[in-house]
């Protein structure tokens, strides 16, 4: 290997190409221009209304929860142990709605700990929605667990029938135990509730999430709720100082907009046996845990990747066609005969350079379409102010420009392929973009499988908040990674492509 074929020269080289073009210089401009300035121009046109019609209360942190079950209890002051047995419990009453507004839907499938049926044992402040909490529970299929204040989620055995379950407060630090016997008990977690107070309500419970049906395609989305409810029977009930049981249906402040149509009106619970088998049935309807919308305001506010982007894929088509187009490959090539380490290199030059633009330009975009959006309802409790420096955030600013320098690149690899810079770009936009048309269109969870196999599936790296199907774009369907890895496979197959023609045909 000469002096002229190092790596380093090389780079160097394509670096001179890429800086000497103005226009390709302009064009990067422009690419962080345009990123920033639709991402500014829809926050401004973006509107939402969640903090005026809520179907959330606040929760201890200020974020947004439901706190919606049925609570048998009574009042206790200081240290404190209970103790039931949880022997059944069973969904009684499951919706039978399938439209909503006349549109089919969707079962929303959701996996979270916080919404399967559930039966256990609970301390409290108060009986208030939203007030701070701790609770030892047994779930219908997600085993036994250990929550409090709508964010702390331990999890315990995976069993889901008949459980012992225990609830030990020590000055501020609760501690649920569970056990198959009464005789052998296994904690679970210890948690410390941010606003118990020393006297706090405490008994057991019975929570029932309701179903959630989606309706999306047509470039829109509608969300029902409709109740549910489930049985549960305690016995062996002990509580160090027991008084009088009394229930107590706790809604949230919103509950009757939640609830629609057929709703639940409250739980109930009754006494059963006497002495040693004395029990309680209990019914209970409504969600205890978190509520966030589902709208994600850095997605919101990173929207002008879709403009940026498009700028970036000429300067990627351009930079391998343009040698084609003047002929001047061959000198290229005859000054380095190794074809793939000036693929290499134009790929590290045109890969570093993208990717420098686009991160100037999301992180830009998110800081100044944030207040923007603030200022349009897009703030707490319903939206929480994102900060650079949480995880989420971080992730889908850097992963953001990955997608868009992945793009860059893959362009380049078609217009090696094609050698024709029209045929390169408009090939590259059509892989992006008709699969957002065509996914914004499609009904029901179908669009899912578009976004896992098409470049299009990028654009779930803007997105912060987790995946859901509950919204009229498709890409939020499918995770952040998930879509920066489809890119990337599509990136590195064109590349491939790209190297293989270029070490069997002529330039």
């Amino acid at each position: 290997m000469n002096a002229r074929e190092s790596f380093p020269r090389l780079l160097l080289s394509e670096w001179t190409k890429l800086r000497s073009v103005s226009r390709w210089v302009i064009t990067f401009l422009a690419a962080m221009a345009l990123t920033i300035g639709l991402s500014a121009l829809l926050a401004s046109a973006n509107r939402s209304d969640a903090n005026v019609h809520r179907n959330f209360v606040v929760g201890p942190h200020n974020d947004p929860v439901s706190d919606m079950f049925y609570f048998v209890h009574q009042s206790v002051t200081g240290d404190t142990t209970m103790t039931v047995r949880v022997a059944s419990l069973a969904p009684t009453r499951q919706p039978d709605e399938r439209r909503v507004d006349g549109e089919p839907t969707t079962l929303l499938d959701d996996p979270s700990p916080y919404a399967a049926p559930a039966a256990g044992i609970m301390i409290k402040d108060g009986t208030r929605s939203g007030s701070s909490y701790a609770s030892v529970l047994l779930t219908k299929d997600r085993g036994v667990r250990v929550q409090s204040d709508f964010t702390q989620d331990h999890e315990g055995s995976a069993s889901s029938g008949t459980r012992w379950l225990r609830l030990v407060r020590a000055g501020s630090t609760i501690t649920g135990y569970e056990s198959a016997d009464g005789a052998t008990w296994t904690p679970v977690g210890s948690v410390t509730p941010r606003n118990l107070p020393a006297t706090a309500e405490i008994g057991f419970y019975v929570s029932s999430a309701p179903a959630v049906y989606v309706s999306r395609g047509g470039a829109s989305s509608s969300v029902g709720e409709r109740p549910t409810s489930t049985d549960a029977t305690f016995d062996n009930v002990t509580l160090t100082g027991s008084g009088q049981w009394r229930g107590t249906q706790v809604v949230d402040a919103n509950a009757d907009g939640r609830m629609g149509k057929g709703g639940v009106a409250g739980g109930r619970f009754a006494a059963t046996g006497a002495g040693s088998g004395a029990g309680f049935t209990v019914t209970g309807t409504g969600k205890v845990g978190p509520q966030a919308p589902d709208d994600d305001i850095v997605e919101g506010a990173l929207i002008g990747v879709i403009a940026g982007l498009m700028a970036l894929v000429a300067v990627g088509a351009l930079f391998a066609t343009s040698e084609y187009r003047r002929g001047m490959i061959r000198t290229t090539f005859a000054a380095t005969p190794r074809r793939g380490r000036v693929l290499a290199a134009k790929a590290v030059v045109l890969g570093a350079t993208a990717y420098a633009v686009s991160l100037v330009g999301v992180v830009t975009a998110l800081a100044l379409a944030l207040p923007t959006m603030k200022q349009h309802g897009f703030a707490p409790p319903a939206f929480p102010t994102p900060s650079f420096s949480d995880g989420p955030v971080l992730r889908a600013l850097l992963l953001s420009a990955a997608f868009m320098t992945l793009v860059a690149l893959f362009a380049m690899a078609v217009g090696m392929l094609v050698r024709r810079s029209a045929a390169a770009i408009t090939t590259t936009i059509v892989l992006v973009l008709l699969p957002l048309i065509v996914g914004m269109v499609l009904p029901g969870t179908s669009p899912r499988w578009l976004m896992y196999t098409t470049l299009a599936g990028g654009m779930a790296t803007q997105r912060a908040k987790p995946p859901t199907v509950t919204l009229a774009e498709p890409w939020a369907m499918i995770g952040p990674w998930a879509g920066i890895g489809i890119v990337a496979a599509y990136t590195c197959a064109a590349l491939g492509l790209a190297w293989w023609r270029l070490r069997r045909t002529d330039a």
